[in-house]
């Protein structure tokens, strides 16, 4: 748990030095928006698709390719979206699935 409070110190840092260097409050914004999504559909999907582990495994990968998403956006200004939504997709796909089979784990 700690290592994911440092990569949020760093890469609040991160969006701050560029803040500084560039004076773009807007991408600031944007940047930290983007980055509070990451971490909030994150963890609820950790918690949410963790009764189907491949598709656990699929939105791990697909949070971490989003943050990797957002550092390119702070360092080359652009932004890939398809890659930003990622996690999204994984947990419509969960909830497709319980909608689809019904929920095999609930007592």
């Amino acid at each position: 748990m700690s290592k994911i409070i440092i990569v949020a110190l760093i890469t609040f840092g991160i969006i701050l030095l560029d803040y500084k260097k560039r004076k773009d409050i807007k991408k600031s914004i944007f940047a930290t928006l983007i980055f509070a999504y990451i971490i909030s559909i994150g963890f609820s999907g950790f918690t949410l698709t963790r009764a189907i582990p491949p598709l656990f495994f699929i939105h791990i990968i697909a949070t971490i390719l989003s943050y990797f998403s957002l550092l390119y956006y702070i360092f080359k200004d652009r932004l890939i979206w398809q890659i930003t939504i990622l996690p999204i997709v994984t947990i419509a796909i969960y909830i497709a699935l319980n909608f689809i089979e019904g929920s095999r784990y609930e007592k």
